[in-house]
Formats: C-alpha cells, sequence, structure tokens
C-alpha cells in the first residue's frame, strides 16, 4: 500500500497526495533479454544481458539475426580490470582492447527528478500489471553531455528502460539511443558468465 501525505496550500484546501518513491537501486545481480536501438544511425541489437554490480561487470550475447548488417559479437566488460573482450560470433576471433569507462550502475541517481509514474498492464486485477516510475537526470561527463531518462518498477527496482538524447564530446555528434529491459530474471543462471572465454586467452 503506498504512503500517504498530506499536502497544504494556502487559501486551499489540504489533499492528499502518494509519497513520491524512493531513489532505488536496481538488484546487484540479474540478467534479462534486452533491445538497444540507437536512433542516429538507426543500428538496432537484441540479445541476453547479465550484470554484476558488485563486481562491476557486464555480458553481453548477442543474438544471430539473418539480415544483419553489422558484424555481431558476444561482449564481456571488466571495468575493474579495465577490459573489453570481444568476440566475432560469425569468425570466433577475439579482440581485447582497454576498458576506460568508468562503471554506472543502474540505479536512479542522487540528482534525478521523478518525471512520473506510468502503468504496463493494468492494475485493475492483481498480478495483471506493474506501476513504472520514470527518472531524469542531466549528464555531463568527459564522454558526452545530454539528458538520461530511465524507468524501474516501482516497488522492486527492476529497470525497465533507458534513453538517452545529447552530443558526444569527442566526436560532437548527436547521440540518442534507447535500451528496454524485459524477462528480468534476479540472480544468474551461469555463475561462470564473467570468466574471460577461453578464445580471448590465445
Amino acid at each position: 500500500m503506498l504512503k500517504i501525505i498530506l499536502v497544504c496550500v494556502v487559501g486551499l484546501t489540504c489533499v492528499y497526495a502518494p509519497e513520491p518513491p524512493p531513489r532505488c537501486v536496481a538488484p546487484a545481480y540479474f540478467q534479462a533479454q534486452v533491445n538497444m536501438h540507437d536512433h542516429e544511425t538507426n543500428f538496432f541489437r537484441a540479445g541476453f544481458f547479465s550484470y554484476d554490480a558488485l563486481g562491476e561487470k557486464v555480458h553481453f550475447l548477442e543474438y544471430l539475426q539473418e539480415n544483419a548488417t553489422r558484424p555481431q559479437a558476444t561482449e564481456l566488460f571488466l571495468y575493474r580490470e579495465k577490459k573489453h573482450y570481444r568476440i566475432d560470433l560469425k569468425t570466433g576471433i577475439c579482440n581485447v582492447s582497454a576498458l576506460d569507462l568508468e562503471f554506472r550502475p543502474i540505479a536512479v541517481r542522487e540528482d534525478s527528478r521523478l518525471l512520473g509514474d506510468d502503468v504496463i498492464g493494468t492494475l485493475d486485477e492483481p498480478g495483471e500489471g506493474v506501476l513504472i516510475s520514470v527518472w531524469g537526470h542531466h549528464v555531463d561527463d568527459s564522454r558526452a553531455q545530454g539528458n538520461m531518462t530511465v524507468s524501474f518498477t516501482r516497488d522492486d527496482c527492476i529497470p525497465f528502460t533507458e534513453s538517452f538524447y545529447g552530443m558526444s564530446k569527442t566526436s560532437k555528434q548527436e547521440l540518442h539511443y534507447h535500451r528496454t529491459f524485459f524477462d528480468v530474471t534476479l540472480g544468474l543462471s551461469d555463475p561462470n558468465i564473467f570468466d574471460v572465454p577461453k578464445a580471448c586467452m590465445k
């Protein structure tokens, strides 16, 4: 049940309003199907996403598509080790490169503001829908400047969408991408998912 707070405005009647949801952090370990779309290049990727916030690790296995116009790959991001492993799914060749990006936890940042709530499905019947909270914050770091919008389930902080619109500070090009999570499950089905692939040890 939502907590209720009393809102009073001078000269007006006091009304009750739901308390804004607290800023939240996504589960430390989860996996999900994910769709990613770069609106500027019209580049679309779909795959299986594994996330470890405590170890600062991300694994992405891209789903093969018959009409793909770019090489498809499985990728491992080890942020603490500053390593990026990428295996071409067609050739099996592994490319290892330095990872100079800072790990960004999937979470509602402290400087985010609540943009509103939305409902996926319906709340009229138990188990038929879920309440989503939408948050926004400004991004200004060494790589890009712009606005990020994220959404999470209100009760469990399960990630649903991420959307960024802004500009790259290096290329000066516009950036606009969208990522959607679905079929999210807590924990990891494969405890070795973040091990360095054998193809990358040669």
